[in-house]
């Protein structure tokens, strides 16, 4: 079957830290990768790939990319089944207008949607844009049937993991379980896409330390926070790789893209210690030559002084936790799990092994008082005090059919669900968006305050506790790498508002 896959263009701003980062799409080249191992044709238009010093004017953003209109043109006339990502709803709006776009140009062609918006959002997504299929969850094994059954011409109604359409509206079937053997998953089909621009373009997610390459060495987390799509994304079953096979494709990726650098983007790689022992001890056996990290933080319970030093021996330069607050009814509200002493003890013993350790936080969330939020900033304080590397400081945002989203909904603060919802999904990690507050005591205005002031006590601390690091984020600057994560921001927001800026110029 010939298939065309789909990554849409982003969403940029320029006070938007997290909109400067640009990966290859690592779901996708999943995605791929099992159809093309299934036989099926493929072709790729990567709107970010072809696209990433283009900014177009969107809504009260901007656009990085390809527009729709030059995307629908890659796509091949003969084309028997499009696939488009949506991973995150923050996205949806400009994912719908190419969906429409799509299927006016392809009116005979099957549509189908992927990602965590389609999973939290079905009944919306079939409403709101012209889709015939939407894949649940873990994708692989359910794109690889559902094709298979439209190829032979057989109905996909009932179809585990999939959404299907009918003359009553959107059927939402059982979801399809987690795929247990992940070793038996075919690796990305990276052949498709262009990886040595995105190498080449270098602003990775963590730290730039190198050719870098985004890699899953895990799959799911088996936590319930309350404000988190990932339980209903991948249940709440954590699977790791076969550490020999992971390393495998390390080897595969240094010799085909001389890549020095791996960016695990796992939900949270570090569960069990005897595995992350194993996989760094294998690195280690086989002597390669590398670094890594893992940008989208990970668990701190597994992180000890034995653990740190075998990841510092192995490369392991960074890794974030996620505190999220420093308020203990808070971290019970919303099921966090996380023991703070714990946590700064399993941080001292990275940064004693010499691993960057950085922090994540939220502030904001419908259970926050004048006090959590004190209690919080205290945390981010300690967080500098003690050598973190970075912090990144966000507001509460509701992400959709979390459980937190349905006690709002619930509760009536959450109304209609509008454009608007959707983009305050990207603005709410815009330092110079206007804020929403979820929480009866802070304004929208606060909000806002208090994500500066979260910035601002780590920084203050940061540089006043070691001022050296001032000379090092300039040193950053001028040579385009990072030393951590804070520089990596830094650095790509220059990069990014030289690039904008002439390009609106021109």
């Amino acid at each position: 079957m010939r298939i065309t896959l789909i990554e849409p263009p982003r969403y940029y701003s320029p006070t938007s830290p997290i909109s400067t980062v640009v990966i290859p799409p690592l779901g996708l080249a999943y995605i791929a990768g099992t159809l093309e191992a299934a036989g099926h044709e493929l072709t790729v238009v990567d709107a970010l790939s072809q696209g990433m010093d283009r900014f177009a004017p969107y809504r009260s953003v901007y656009l990085r990319g390809l527009p729709v209109s030059e995307i629908c043109d890659q796509v091949p006339a003969d084309t028997q089944l499009i696939g488009v990502t949506c991973m995150f709803s923050a996205q949806w709006l400009i994912v719908r207008e190419l969906l429409s776009e799509l299927k006016r140009r392809f009116p005979k062609v099957p549509l189908v949607l992927g990602g965590e918006h389609g999973t939290g959002m079905p009944e919306l997504s079939m409403e709101q844009a012209p889709i015939d299929y939407i894949v649940t969850g873990e994708g692989e094994e359910t794109i690889v049937e559902l094709a298979g059954r439209l190829e032979r011409g057989l109905p996909a109604e009932g179809l585990k993991g999939t959404v299907t359409r009918s003359s009553a509206g959107a059927t939402v079937n059982p979801r399809r379980d987690r795929i247990k053997g992940i070793d038996d998953i075919p690796l990305p089909a990276w052949h498709l896409f262009k990886v040595d621009e995105y190498i080449t373009f270098n602003q990775p997610h963590g730290a730039s330390r190198g050719r870098f390459m985004p890699m899953l060495a895990t799959r799911g987390c088996p936590f319930k926070c309350t404000f988190c799509t990932s339980p209903q994304m991948w249940t709440q079953t954590w699977l790791p790789r076969n550490p020999a096979l992971v390393v495998d494709e390390m080897e595969r990726y240094i010799e085909r893209y001389k890549a020095t650098d791996f960016h695990f983007e796992d939900l949270t790689a570090i569960v069990r210690k005897d595995w992350i022992i194993g996989f760094c001890d294998t690195i280690t056996k086989r002597g390669l030559k590398i670094t890594f990290q893992l940008p989208s933080g990970t668990r701190s319970e597994a992180v000890d002084d034995q653990t740190a030093a075998a990841m510092k021996s192995a490369g392991c330069h960074e890794f974030s936790f996620a505190p999220e607050s420093g308020d203990e009814r808070v971290l019970k509200a919303i099921k966090k799990q996380v023991k703070l002493p714990a946590l700064f003890k399993s941080a001292k013993s990275a940064m004693d092994a010499g691993i960057n350790v950085g922090g994540f936080f939220i502030v904001g969330f419908p259970e926050d008082t004048y006090g959590s939020i004190l209690n919080t900033y205290w945390a981010i304080a300690r967080c500098a005090i003690h050598g973190f590397a970075s912090v990144n400081v966000n507001p509460y945002s509701p992400q959709p059919n979390t459980a937190s989203f349905r006690d709002l909904k619930g509760s009536g603060k959450i109304g209609e669900i509008d454009d608007d919802y959707f983009l305050n999904l990207f603005r709410f990690q815009d330092l110079g968006a206007t804020k929403f507050s979820y929480n009866d005591r802070f304004t929208a205005r606060d909000i806002r305050l208090l994500v500066l002031v979260g910035f601002g006590v780590f920084y203050f601390f940061y540089f006043a506790t070691r001022p050296w690091r001032i000379l090092t984020l300039l040193r950053d600057v001028v040579t385009g790498k990072s030393s951590n994560k804070s520089a990596r921001a830094f650095t790509n927001l220059v990069k990014d508002l030289r690039s904008f800026g002439h390009k609106r110029a021109g």
